[in-house]
């Protein structure tokens, strides 16, 4: 079992456990455009890449991904896993343009949430937890419906969005808003539901505490969101 509770130096909360743990066995199935190894290749990518983030791209030891994936993925998961304020839209759309909308979001989403998961095991002082096993299997291939241009890089939910636009920027791949909001919900506010209450009395912190500590930790991370 992942993120056992015997590798916390402090008590976790066991909603958070809960959500880590299936959050993390999410990225070893298949997803909607990528199979299970390929999930796990991305996962492996942004990792490696990440750990050595304060050295430069030029400077990085970087090994073979673990299983076939095209240039541009194997590019896009080390980036964004790594150097996410080097993002712009003309790199994008090349992007895009090569991996296809909807597998450039899986593939983001897949990076955000070993990128999460890898931060917590980081604060609580312990190691990176080991990345799932791959899970044999077909992606979906289902497109939703309801997606439209709103000036974002790729089409989002358009009709009866009543979430945050940070999680909106994932609809194109709503199993890939599960996995990452799941997990984040868990850290963040407790619940889904807390997310939208602007008062808390269930936490150590107050909401307006908790807003400006993620303020500043976005800011240190250059986050452009």
């Amino acid at each position: 079992m992942s993120f056992e509770d015997n590798r916390f130096p402090v008590p976790v909360r066991e909603d958070m456990t809960t959500a880590l743990r299936k959050s993390w066995a999410d990225i070893g199935r298949p997803g909607t455009w990528w199979t299970g190894p390929e999930r796990v290749a991305i996962a492996a990518l942004a990792r490696a890449e990440r750990i050595q983030r304060k050295e430069p791209p030029w400077n990085r030891d970087r090994g073979e991904p673990g299983t076939p994936l095209p240039e541009k993925a194997i590019e896009a998961a080390r980036k964004i896993g790594a150097d996410p304020t080097h993002l712009d839209r003309d790199w994008a759309e090349a992007t895009i343009a090569e991996l296809g909308d909807a597998p450039y979001v899986e593939l983001a989403s897949v990076v955000v949430t070993t990128v999460a998961a890898d931060a917590f095991c980081e604060a609580m002082g312990i190691e990176h937890e080991t990345l799932p096993e791959p899970e044999v299997g077909e992606p979906t291939r289902e497109r939703p419906d309801n997606m439209g241009d709103i000036g974002a890089w790729v089409p989002v939910q358009v009709i009866d969005w009543q979430r945050a636009n940070v999680a909106r920027a994932l609809s194109l791949v709503p199993e890939g808003v599960r996995t990452f909001f799941r997990m984040v919900a868990a850290m963040y506010s407790g619940t889904a539901s807390d997310f939208n209450e602007m008062v808390w009395d269930h936490r150590p912190m107050a909401r307006p505490q908790v807003e400006l500590l993620a303020a500043r930790v976005s800011a240190l991370n250059q986050c452009f969101y």
